[in-house]
């Protein structure tokens, strides 16, 4: 069996890739792979993990990788293939960044076969955050994608937005998965509740705060928004809160991380994640887990899923669309166990590794 080589050079921070990546670590060293995650010297990093516990267990351990650059979009290693061996597997996180076209000339130096887990970054409409010159930038990508053993996508849906960009890429599916927690959705807490980066577009935060405004004053739910900046984020939607005078209905408020998370989520009315587009939210998993009724986007690729097992209110990510939506989740209450059990099954680890398995097993890379 291959060691499975993650490289990320921001896997010491805090983020929803970085949480996908040390579950799936910790879930392939459960299933018997030895496991090894390599990344930027902990200097370079911005935000402490705090979801994750770091600390290496049996078959799984972490390096400092020397690295030029300063930031995410100039980070890249140096002489990685040291750092591998001819039976590694190396799974390249996110995309559109110099670091993974350095990480895969190395890992075919090394003749290591790598795996590109993008994470959503190859959706059509994140091409829009892309810097110039972006002909470039994409025949580099295609080239990375083409040369990989596989892109690792976690629903079928997200295949064409890959394709359209690497026409020659092969695939394998299969989601991260989640532990199923020990607590359970409470709510009286009088307030419906969502958790991330704050991206007001991506997000659809502006498009929330705007259904909520839509609404008959004494029909506004209370919203506690709660989660980091990102590109002024937090600056933007309060400019929108204030010019919408919705202060009275909308709490914007800081990160929030452990215990205080979780009662957070539990004590909330329920959750709302209207994002325009979206891959794999850990986020929404962890309000699926503890059982908090969801309204979800039907534009993010976990959508499908959620319709199937009627695991939550479905809305489009629009004003119209979310303050349909609104009223229909306390009306809808039953759609709460429905997710808890949706994860309980279709994102169980023990579900999942199978999966996994045969997938690079079809590919030769056991």
């Amino acid at each position: 069996m291959r060691r499975i080589v993650h490289y990320y050079p921001g896997a010491m921070d805090n983020s929803g890739v970085t949480f996908a990546l040390w579950s799936w670590a910790r879930a392939q060293t459960a299933s018997g792979s030895e496991v090894c995650v390599l990344h930027a010297p902990a200097a370079n990093s911005t935000k402490e993990i705090s979801f994750v516990s770091k600390e290496s267990s049996p078959g799984l351990s972490h390096h400092d990788v020397p690295h030029r650059g300063r930031h995410r979009l100039t980070l890249r290693p140096v002489a990685l293939d040291r750092y591998l061996g001819r039976n590694d597997l190396l799974v390249l996180h996110e995309g559109w960044v110099p670091g993974n076209l350095v990480a895969a000339a190395a890992a075919c130096r090394a003749r290591v076969p790598y795996v590109v887990m993008p994470h959503g970054v190859y959706e059509s409409a994140w091409t829009t955050y892309l810097k110039p010159p972006r002909w470039l930038r994409h025949r580099l990508e295609r080239r990375l994608l083409e040369r990989a053993a596989a892109v690792h996508v976690f629903f079928e849906s997200e295949i064409a937005d890959v394709a359209a960009l690497a026409p020659n890429a092969s695939f394998i599916t299969v989601p991260t998965g989640f532990h199923l927690p020990n607590e359970r959705w409470t709510g009286g807490g009088g307030y419906l509740g969502w958790l991330g980066r704050i991206d007001p577009f991506h997000k659809g935060l502006d498009a929330l705060v705007g259904a909520i405004a839509r609404l008959p004053a004494d029909q506004r739910p209370m919203l506690r928004i709660r989660g980091y900046d990102y590109r002024n984020g937090i600056a933007r939607l309060r400019d929108l809160i204030e010019k919408l005078d919705m202060a009275k209905w909308v709490r914007l408020d800081g990160v929030i991380a452990g215990a205080e998370k979780t009662r957070f989520l539990q004590q909330a009315e329920g959750y709302i994640h209207p994002s325009r587009w979206e891959c794999h939210s850990i986020a929404l998993l962890e309000n699926l887990a503890l059982g908090v009724p969801c309204i979800v986007s039907k534009a993010i690729h976990i959508a499908q899923t959620l319709e199937r097992w009627s695991a939550a209110v479905l809305a489009q990510p629009s004003e119209a669309g979310l303050a349909a939506a609104l009223p229909r989740l306390a009306a809808d209450r039953a759609v709460a166990p429905r997710g808890r059990a949706l994860v309980s099954d279709a994102f169980n680890w023990k579900t999942l590794m199978p999966q996994f398995h045969s997938a690079i097993g079809r590919l030769g890379l056991q």
